[in-house]
């Protein structure tokens, strides 16, 4: 952050710094006996060439985000757990290592630029949920959104790592999906669901319970292709064939399904799953929400050069989320 402050305080003198001036009439922040020197507008030149548009960026966003967010405690809390983080993976390296990965050279820099991240998200989020609409939430609650649902499950990993070949780790999601659908002809036959869960699912943070997952709803911390399963399946029923998702296969077992709530009751909720689906789905979000952001605020950059950087910089950020 120090290099940032150090382009805005060339801003300042290059409009204007002192009653110094070389021979040449230009303003000096450093003369020497022979009416040379160094001026602002050379160390403003250099500076801007050596650190340039990212560092600006920086420095504009940390400005606007502080008018839009105030200092909270999750923030600070948040803060401290990534620096601490860092501090315990890095050991006697810390200043060495934020220096290479973050581009900082203290704690205190490497603070802000935590938090200048942390407040970004925040917009970014804040910025798609009000790309939401009316009729978006609408069509959402009319055509996919469900009731609370209690659902328990067995889960059945792969056996596959990273060393095996592609037909060895073929072989080790057949084996899964095999020990899943027989799991499966075993409830077909009457055996007890919690009973199965206990001795065969490999989640170990419900198998204990019978496999009781709890209550399961589109906007929570779900895999979607789970939710899904879960929702096409009618109340006391268990999916008739493995459901496969990013950690397994998994028998879903819908225990109780509640009526959903009214619109107005689940808009908020509806709004959120929406805008957290743009996020994943459309990554030229987060460059447009940082623009809206400083367009709100009418930013002009009055350097000619840095501005067609700025429009260099933007047109790399999209292109390279595009490809």
């Amino acid at each position: 952050m120090k290099k940032i402050l150090i382009i805005s305080l060339c801003a300042i003198l290059c409009s204007g710094c002192g009653s110094v001036k070389l021979d040449n009439g230009e303003e000096a922040i450093v003369s020497f006996n022979n009416g040379e020197g160094v001026t602002a507008q050379e160390l403003y030149d250099q500076l801007k060439d050596m650190y340039g548009i990212d560092y600006l960026v920086n420095l504009i966003d940390t400005k606007l985000l502080a008018l839009e967010y105030e200092e909270t405690t999750e923030e600070l809390e948040y803060v401290q757990q990534v620096v601490d983080s860092i501090k315990a993976e890095s050991g006697d390296e810390f200043t060495s290592y934020i220096e290479y990965y973050y581009g900082v050279n203290t704690e205190e820099a490497f603070e802000d630029y935590i938090r200048l991240n942390y407040r970004r998200s925040m917009w970014i989020e804040d910025y798609a949920n009000e790309q939401v609409t009316d009729k978006q939430i609408e069509e959402y609650y009319n055509d996919v959104y469900v009731g609370d649902m209690e659902i328990s499950h067995i889960l059945i990993m792969s056996d596959a790592t990273t060393d095996m070949d592609d037909d060895e780790k073929k072989e080790a999601e057949t084996n899964a999906y095999n020990e899943a659908k027989e799991l499966i002809e075993r409830l077909n036959n009457g055996e007890d669901f919690a009973t199965l869960a206990k001795e065969y699912s490999d989640d170990s943070g419900t198998a204990s319970d019978g496999g009781v997952v709890g209550t399961v709803n589109y906007g929570m911390n779900f895999d979607e292709d789970f939710v899904d399963a879960a929702a096409a399946l009618e109340e006391g029923k268990y999916s008739a064939t493995p459901v496969k998702t990013q950690f397994g296969y998994h028998i879903i077992y819908k225990t109780e399904q509640s009526e959903k709530k009214s619109l107005e009751d689940s808009t908020d909720t509806i709004r959120d799953i929406i805008a957290t689906e743009s996020l994943n789905n459309n990554t030229l979000l987060y460059s447009e929400a940082l623009e809206a952001l400083r367009e709100k605020y009418e930013m002009n950059i009055v350097d000619s050069d840095l501005n067609t950087d700025y429009e260099d910089y933007l047109s790399s950020i999209n292109t390279a989320t595009t490809n």
